[in-house]
């Protein structure tokens, strides 16, 4: 149950944010057409002029399918987005157990190395001890028997701490690699922070164009009320114009999501293979 209530609140935010994009690009969607009045308003303003009703009608079907690719962007840009975070958040977790496997290995090795040759090492260095304290005696009958012990132990005890070196040495070898490739990868992962920061930038500035886009409806909307023609397409032209604008900030936003998605698949490849 904890671990649930820990991600209980980021998938909330998640689901607050994705819900705050396409509720938000449906609800203009929505709001951001002629009704059957308005249509017929229309009909009625441009029927002196062939021309200029043909350019209103070419200029709300682009304003039509605009609003229809700006869902489509959002879309693209949220799933982006998330899958993204995803492969951050395993990658994370995948660099921090890059070869744990073998390095549990090779410290076991050790382990169970001077475990084996723990009995004959503390015999060598209790029979120096004794040594040390049969010369402090005077004692050379028990200094010389021990001391032919220790010479007839030398050879084995050389070879075990050789056994233990070469074991050790292999354990801080492997440490060491992991450390380099856990380096090498979290620099690339590094080079997606740069990206974020303008992504920021980027929304930010989509952001304040999106707040013209309502009052630039309304006043096309009052356009077609009072039968305004050549008025109705400035105003929309100008929106027109505004949702273009909105859509190159979405096309860089998307851009750059691609390029962090490529930062994480350049990343992922540096992992060592399993």
């Amino acid at each position: 149950m904890k671990p649930f209530k820990k991600l209980f609140p980021a998938v909330l935010t998640f689901i607050f944010a994705l819900s705050l994009t396409f509720s938000g690009a449906a609800a203009a969607a929505a709001s951001m057409q002629w009704s059957a009045s308005q249509q017929a308003a229309v009909d009625r303003a441009t029927a002196s002029d062939a021309a200029l009703r043909s350019k209103l009608g070419s200029l709300y079907s682009r304003f039509k399918d605009l609003q229809s690719q700006l869902q489509q962007v959002d879309q693209s840009i949220s799933s982006l987005h998330y899958k993204n975070e995803e492969t951050q958040s395993s990658l994370t977790k995948q660099i921090k157990v890059i070869d744990a496997d073998k390095i549990a290995r090779l410290e076991q090795a050790v382990k169970q190395t001077k475990d084996k040759y723990k009995p004959i090492l503390t015999m060598y260095t209790t029979l120096n001890q004794q040594i040390t304290t049969a010369n402090k005696l005077k004692n050379k009958q028990l200094s010389s028997a021990l001391k032919t012990q220790v010479d007839t132990m030398k050879l084995a005890v050389q070879m075990a701490k050789m056994d233990i070196q070469n074991k050790e040495q292999a354990l801080a070898s492997a440490k060491a690699q992991r450390s380099s490739a856990q380096k090498k990868i979290r620099g690339i992962l590094a080079g997606a922070d740069s990206v974020r920061i303008k992504i920021k930038a980027e929304k930010s500035t989509a952001t304040i164009l999106n707040k013209n886009v309502s009052p630039l409806w309304k006043g096309v909307t009052q356009a077609v009320k009072v039968g305004d023609a050549k008025k109705i397409h400035t105003d929309l032209n100008t929106l027109v114009n505004q949702l273009l604008q909105i859509q190159s900030q979405k096309q860089k936003i998307l851009s750059l999501e691609n390029q962090i998605s490529g930062i994480l698949q350049n990343a992922k490849s540096q992992l060592p293979s399993t």
